[in-house]
């Protein structure tokens, strides 16, 4: 009896030892995978961020002339325009925006807001199903001394009606048809200031303006992330940040990557 405790002692002992080993297993595996998902993530929003500022830096010099190293203003004399554009379709041409106690003298051009509507907003394809009705109508023709038949919609029908050369509505059938579109705005964002600071260090990118061309000003931001940088995980591994990337003169870094 003593025996057959020690054997199923040790069985039992084996099967902790196998399932532990298997745990460990799936640990390194898992782990390091998971943090690499987690060094692309931030580095994929990173350079989401850095494109936004870039893109809007273009916008700003659109409507000043100029570029800007202000982050905050850079977004909301954006933002401003395009809500400006939207409210009022005559908004355009050298206008003015009063925006946090300064005056801005702009120029703005036909279409801005749906320019920047469609850079900073994601599309989604929607569907929408609408209902029509369909006359078939008599109409008199005086040559031929007859009634012809022409189909109308309800759009139309009660024009046709004032036609003198009306005679009857023969017959309505009301049909479905379903149009598909783009929509911007139900998944629009906004140029808030979080997305001038880096997602993994909190810190602002480094925006820079080289004016030495006066003929060519050439705008950069520039990831605050050290490319050494890296943080402890789970004691034993290691995230890299690796090198976030620049945006020189519209030229991604990263580019080169793909």
């Amino acid at each position: 009896m003593k025996i057959i405790n020690d054997i199923e002692k040790r069985i039992s002992l084996l099967d902790w030892g196998i399932l532990i080993v298997i745990i460990i297993m799936l640990t390194i595996v898992y782990l390091p995978s998971s943090i690499w998902r987690e060094e692309v993530k931030f580095r994929t929003n990173s350079r989401q961020q850095m494109t936004d500022i870039a893109e809007a830096e273009e916008f700003y010099k659109e409507l000043i002339g100029s570029y800007t190293t202000n982050g905050e203003e850079l977004f909301s004399l954006v933002e401003a325009a395009m809500d400006s554009l939207i409210a009022d379709s005559l908004f355009v041409g050298e206008q003015k925006i009063y925006l946090n106690d300064k005056v801005y003298e702009v120029n703005m051009s036909k279409g801005f807001h749906t320019r920047v509507d469609t850079t900073f907003s994601f599309p989604q394809e929607l569907k929408r199903t609408f209902l029509d009705t369909i006359y078939a109508v008599g109409m008199i023709n005086e040559e031929e001394k007859s009634v012809d038949t022409i189909f109308v919609n309800a759009r139309e029908i009660e024009n046709v009606k004032k036609d003198e050369l009306f005679s009857t509505i023969f017959s309505s059938d009301t049909t479905r048809y379903s149009e598909y579109y783009t929509d911007y705005l139900r998944d629009k964002y906004h140029l808030t200031p979080d997305r001038l600071l880096c997602p993994l260090i909190g810190e602002p990118y480094l925006l820079e303006i080289d004016s030495s061309d006066s003929e060519n000003t050439i705008f950069s931001v520039k990831s605050p992330v050290p490319e050494d940088y890296t943080e402890p995980r789970y004691g034993i591994f290691k995230f890299e940040a690796g090198w976030h990337g620049e945006i020189i003169d519209g030229r991604k870094s990263w580019a080169e990557d793909n």
